[in-house]
């Protein structure tokens, strides 16, 4: 479980400038997160530093056993077409904004 110190009054000028490989937005060191390209439990070790954002979003596109065959770099990630349009929507969000992706449990 990923722990974030969330301030929405971030100072730029004092958080290291990071740019997410996926969405090219600053994101400062609150909001990043590092993604196994091959998940975990597939038996991946590398990792890339994305913002917390893209990272949920990866997770909700993709499942496991399609990070580990087939999406398994940033290149290939961005090419998929719900990738681009994630993109495209989340490029207009302050680097402050923050995406709730968890799914509501059927009763």
């Amino acid at each position: 479980m990923r722990k974030l110190a969330y301030n929405p009054y971030f100072d730029v000028e004092k958080d290291p400038k990071f740019y997410c490989p996926i969405c090219k937005r600053l994101a400062p060191k609150a909001f990043q997160e590092e993604h196994h390209l091959v998940p975990k439990s597939k038996k991946g070790k590398e990792t890339v530093t994305v913002c917390v954002n893209c990272g949920d979003m990866i997770h909700k596109i993709f499942t496991n056993q399609e990070l580990k065959l087939e999406y398994n770099s940033v290149k290939k990630i961005l090419s998929h077409p719900d990738t681009k349009k994630w993109i495209e929507w989340i490029s207009k969000k302050p680097a402050d904004f923050s995406v709730c992706m968890k799914r509501l449990k059927k009763r």
